[in-house]
């Protein structure tokens, strides 16, 4: 029986993408836990922390120093004593690592929750059998995760988590604003052309600079390019591409905007928020801006949507099709052709204009 005053821990995945899609795991957990007294605490890297510090789920964020403090040759051993100060009844384990497994043995967690990939499997008290890559959404099998530590505590299970449907993923509101000279003037449209797994999950800049002329000749906007300091030369490829000078700042007229590397977490999620449309790679500002309610679509060539597709109420996907080697799940491409080059900028903004629509309203 789970005490009130259990503390249940959350080890978030280490990827942007992948922490947005365990988020419906995140309310499951939370909803579940209403009325027991436990509180849910989340275990996240420093970069991610900012989106969850006000997020009324958790009762506290510990942060996961894996460049410091719990990295290295030593790291689980640091992380496993800094766990075991914590005193928590329970734990779902998402990162797939030896590294994480051994932490919470380590630190004497009485329920270990995770997949026992990596070898792993003997240091989980309740190891969770894996599906094969794809044939589950990513957020379903963080769900799966979740409702194997219900049971384990011995709550009922109020809902079943994998349903036919996609669930919704569930970010904390207000997590940053524009100022009034940056919400003034053209829609902003957003696009990230780079991606961390490789250039085999990159739309070819040649697409990118043809959706950019189709979106510039129909109206004016701000396309505002957004990623990491390694998109930075993506972005500087593409401006060259369509023979435009970018400027460092979001407020002001139409134009082509570049805050590649220039942008902290709560920024970027401020100016996805309002913008009025998200175009990229499968990556994490993809899930962000999904997640965010943004018309998101996002382009995929290696990764399979069927695993990865971006999460929320106005999002959707374009991917090649027609390859049988697709998904490859490669970090570059090894065939004739390219699949991603035969995905259209016609194509995607057709896509992005059917999650722009407004809804159809219902008669009787």
């Amino acid at each position: 029986m789970l005490s009130p005053e259990a503390r249940l821990l959350i080890l978030a995945p280490n990827w942007l993408g992948d922490l947005v899609m365990a988020t419906p795991l995140m309310s499951f957990l939370f909803d579940h836990l209403t009325g027991t007294g436990a509180r849910l605490v989340l275990g996240v890297r420093p970069a991610w922390a900012d989106l969850f510090r006000e997020d009324p789920r958790f009762d506290s964020v510990f942060l996961i120093r894996r460049k410091d403090r719990h990295g290295g040759p030593l790291g689980s051993l640091r992380l496993g004593r800094d766990l075991a100060g914590e005193a928590f009844s329970g734990v779902v384990v998402c990162p797939p690592s030896l590294r994480m497994g051994l932490a919470v043995r380590l630190a004497g967690i009485p329920v270990r929750v995770g997949f026992p990939t990596d070898r792993r499997g003997p240091l989980l008290t309740h190891p969770v059998a894996p599906v094969s890559r794809g044939a589950l959404h990513y957020s379903q099998e963080m769900l799966s995760l979740g409702s194997a530590l219900v049971r384990a505590l011995g709550l009922p299970l109020v809902e079943t988590p994998a349903g036919p449907g996609l669930p919704a993923p569930a970010l904390p509101s207000g997590l940053g604003g524009l100022a009034n000279t940056e919400t003034d003037g053209p829609p902003i449209w957003v696009l990230g052309p780079g991606a961390t797994f490789g250039e085999a999950k990159n739309w070819p800049l040649g697409r990118v600079a043809d959706l950019v002329r189709l979106v510039q000749a129909r109206q004016d906007v701000r396309v505002v390019l957004l990623g990491d300091a390694q998109a930075g030369h993506q972005a500087q490829d593409l401006a060259a591409r369509l023979k435009l000078t970018p400027r460092r700042a979001l407020a002001g007229p139409a134009g082509l905007v570049d805050l590649t590397g220039r942008t902290d977490l709560r920024r970027v999620a401020a100016i996805l928020g309002h913008a009025r449309a998200y175009v990229g790679n499968d990556s994490g500002l993809m899930h962000l801006a999904g997640a965010l309610g943004t018309p998101t679509v996002g382009v995929f060539g290696s990764s399979n949507p069927a695993w990865t597709a971006p999460l929320g109420p106005r999002a959707g996907f374009q991917a090649a099709a027609g390859f049988d080697c697709h998904p490859c799940y490669r970090k570059s491409c090894n065939q004739p052709e390219f699949c991603l080059e035969t995905v259209t900028a016609e194509a995607v903004l057709a896509k992005l204009d059917s999650l722009m629509a407004p809804p159809a309203r219902e008669t009787n």
